[in-house]
């Protein structure tokens, strides 16, 4: 049994390497900026150094009675106002009692300050700790004993509600989960793949979406060259008899895709469809979705922006 754990509320971020950190916050909504943005940067030092927000009046970081052996779950709001998501975890971590300057300072290299000028800082240090990529976050708890406070004690600190009990058995259980555990650390699943095997993906896309829809007595035309929107006409004289098909596929075994701005701005057509195709070169596995269906199941996010003269 792991005797001291907590969870902490922090800003979200996909890396926590110093890229952008969204959440409700006045400033990290103005600037998309927050101390947390290194949170899981591994520092010269080798070790890894957290900032949580500070606690009353003094603003001081948080004071558990005994400083070090946390195991520290990481949570926060899904793109700044989503539900809590656990994004991460500390093991074995120390609680300094004061803010303290990161180490990169101390290193004889630059390295950022914030927007005001000022150090990035820290309050919790580990010398493990485990990101879990975007896709993979999937373990949500609930923010009602949040209230105004950035930690929650789950065990260890003199305070022993049932509810705290719950939470020390979810973190438990995230850090035994081997699915989660074994994934490469700091290190996204997805990986963009090389054109030849982009094409043989796409290709047994393709393949799989027209036999299934041919065994749904579906007449299929390729429209994939006439640049319409969409790339299969399928028509039949039952209901629904004329869908116009968008086919995405993934040798991964998780529905992930990526879609021009021309076959996004074509979702709207009632007669619309996603077949997406996963696992595609190995063990098919085929799923159809309307345009509403796509929505609830995914969320968009833009890979690059396209800017004009206004």
């Amino acid at each position: 049994m792991i005797e001291r754990i907590a969870f902490v509320k922090t800003g979200w971020s996909e890396e926590y390497a110093g890229g952008p950190v969204v959440g409700r916050h006045a400033h990290i909504s103005e600037f998309e900026e927050a101390h947390e943005r290194f949170n899981f940067l591994q520092a010269p030092t080798q070790k890894f150094y957290a900032y949580l927000p500070p606690i009353g009046r003094n603003f001081r970081p948080p004071q558990p009675k005994e400083t070090n052996g946390w195991l520290v779950i990481f949570v926060s709001a899904r793109n700044g106002n989503g539900p809590l998501t656990v994004v991460g975890w500390y093991e074995n971590a120390l609680f300094e009692r004061e803010y303290q300057e990161r180490p990169e300072y101390d290193s004889g290299n630059d390295f950022e300050t914030d927007v005001d000028g000022n150090n990035y800082v820290y309050c919790v240090r580990a010398t493990t700790a485990h990101l879990i990529p975007v896709a993979n976050r999937r373990i949500v708890v609930s923010g009602d004993h949040f209230k105004r406070t950035p930690i929650i004690y789950a065990r260890g600190n003199g305070q022993d509600d049932e509810w705290r009990q719950e939470l020390a058995v979810i973190a438990e259980e995230i850090v035994a989960d081997s699915g989660l555990e074994d994934l490469p650390e700091l290190r996204p699943i997805f990986n963009f793949p090389d054109a030849e095997h982009r094409k043989k993906v796409e290709q047994a896309a393709i393949e799989k979406a027209i036999k299934y829809l041919k065994g749904k007595k579906y007449k299929v035309t390729d429209r994939q060259k006439d640049n319409c929107g969409y790339d299969l006409l399928a028509k039949r004289k039952s209901m629904p008899n004329e869908l116009h098909i968008e086919v995405k596929g993934t040798s991964y075994d998780e529905m992930r895709f990526f879609m021009s701005r021309n076959e996004k701005q074509y979702m709207p057509n009632p007669k619309w469809r996603l077949v997406i195709v996963t696992s595609a070169l190995d063990n098919p596995k085929v799923s159809i979705l309307t345009a509403s269906e796509v929505h609830k199941t995914f969320e968009f996010s833009a890979l690059s922006w396209e800017a004009v003269l206004k």
